[in-house]
């Protein structure tokens, strides 16, 4: 609204006078500026009663002097902060947007000050100008304003309708995914096997130093805490029991999950949907390239080989890492622990830590890939994909082992029945 009263700015000096008692002001172009009659204004004041302030607009209110009847009237509304504006319309000649403008800014000037403002004899002409550009509306809304709070229910349908949607994205991909590795299978010599080998040194080798260094203190701190009630009761050669299945069935391969999932699931989603901002998907397409096929599958082929790799180094260093607390804290020797370790650690206990990580490394590949897939508008649509990438794989990942848990737990039992 300032930038449409700027622009109505006039270019002729208008002259200001003020009557007997100061309280009305009449302005109109001055002589010397070999002005008409037509571009004359009148703002007059008068006080009817001790609340109220009464301004009678008369003349041509338009561009040229619009500038000069906004000053006049926010000067006279300022001067009187106590007091509600009543502006009479009846001896108005001629009105333009301009003078709508002038409006409009008075009665921003008036809810500042919390007092009303209306608007009396306003001719029919200028009423239906009035209803034309919808001054009501702007009188009565703020623009700025924050919106209303939702509803409970609101909120509950909104989030449930996101998760259908999301829900449908990932099974939608997925299924892209399969049908586009399928076709690969078909024709291997066709599989981009360069960008794999590069993904794979980025997601493995650049993050075995964090795996191996949060592993080993993972393998610590639970032999510390293990270490706390075991030598109640004399046990504490069962410390090693605890750390090594503790370490190869649940917290390697997960721990391993979510550093790779910080690493890598969130720079693939950066990369892909600094790729979908610049328009460089759109482009592959042009082109006659699957982006599945370009982008993705080679993602999940490095994730889904490198995070098993680094789990086996997550196991071997957290069991080391108990064997360091067992033997400074609880007096055992190496040698002992490790007997112990080969005793209780079956096999089959590594092996169901490796199909877990096989299934986060897919896991972690997609989710990523699809955030980045998703992503529209600018730079900070990307920020927000990353942390919706990271976020989701945290759920799912936390879910999937949920899952693998019972099914580990209820699968021989059932295998002996069925037999």
């Amino acid at each position: 609204m300032r930038r449409l009263i700027d622009m109505l700015r006039p270019r002729r000096k208008s002259s200001i006078e003020t009557n007997a008692h100061g309280h009305a002001w009449s302005g109109g172009i001055s002589a010397d500026e070999n002005s008409d009659s037509q571009d004359s204004y009148s703002v007059k004041v008068d006080e009817k009663s001790f609340d109220q302030i009464y301004v009678r607009l008369s003349g041509r209110i338009f561009m040229n002097n619009a500038e000069l009847v906004r000053e006049e009237l926010v000067r006279t509304i300022r001067s009187q902060p106590l007091k509600n504006v009543v502006i009479d319309l009846g001896a108005v000649e001629y009105f333009d947007s301009a003078g709508a403008a002038i409006l409009m800014e008075v009665q921003s000037v008036c809810r500042e000050m919390d007092n009303s403002l209306k608007l009396v004899h306003v001719p029919s002409r200028i009423q239906s100008f009035f209803d034309l550009i919808s001054i009501e509306h702007y009188k009565k809304a703020k623009v700025l304003g924050p919106r209303p709070a939702a509803g409970l229910l609101t909120q509950i349908g909104d989030g449930a309708l996101k998760f259908h949607s999301n829900a449908v994205d990932i099974l939608t991909f997925i299924g892209a995914a399969v049908i586009a590795f399928f076709q690969d299978l078909s024709r291997p010599r066709q599989i981009r096997w360069d960008p794999v080998w590069k993904l794979i040194e980025r997601s493995g080798s650049d993050a075995v130093p964090i795996v191996l260094i949060l592993n080993f203190l993972q393998g610590a701190i639970l032999a510390f805490q293990a270490a706390i009630q075991l030598r109640k009761f004399g046990a504490n050669i069962f410390v090693a029991d605890l750390v090594s299945v503790s370490i190869c069935l649940e917290m390697g391969p997960l721990l391993t999950a979510l550093i790779v999932s910080g690493r890598s699931g969130a720079a693939y989603a950066a990369q892909i949907g600094t790729m979908q901002v610049n328009e460089e998907i759109d482009a592959l397409r042009v082109m006659a390239i699957d982006p599945i096929r370009y982008l993705v599958l080679p993602r999940i082929i490095a994730v889904a080989f490198v995070l098993p790799c680094l789990t086996l180094f997550a196991d071997l260093v957290g069991v080391l890492g108990g064997c360091v607390v067992a033997v400074v804290s609880l007096d055992l020797t190496p040698l002992s622990y490790f007997n112990q370790v080969h005793k209780i650690l079956e096999v089959s206990d590594v092996a169901k830590g490796l199909v877990k990580s096989f299934t986060f490394g897919v896991e972690i590949a997609m989710i990523g890939c699809l955030r980045g897939f998703q992503v529209r508008g600018g730079a900070e649509n990307v920020g927000k994909a990353t942390t919706s990438a990271v976020v989701t794989c945290i759920f799912l990942l936390t879910v999937t082992d949920a899952f693998f848990a019972a099914l580990f737990h209820y699968l021989p039992s059932v295998w002996k029945n069925w037999l």
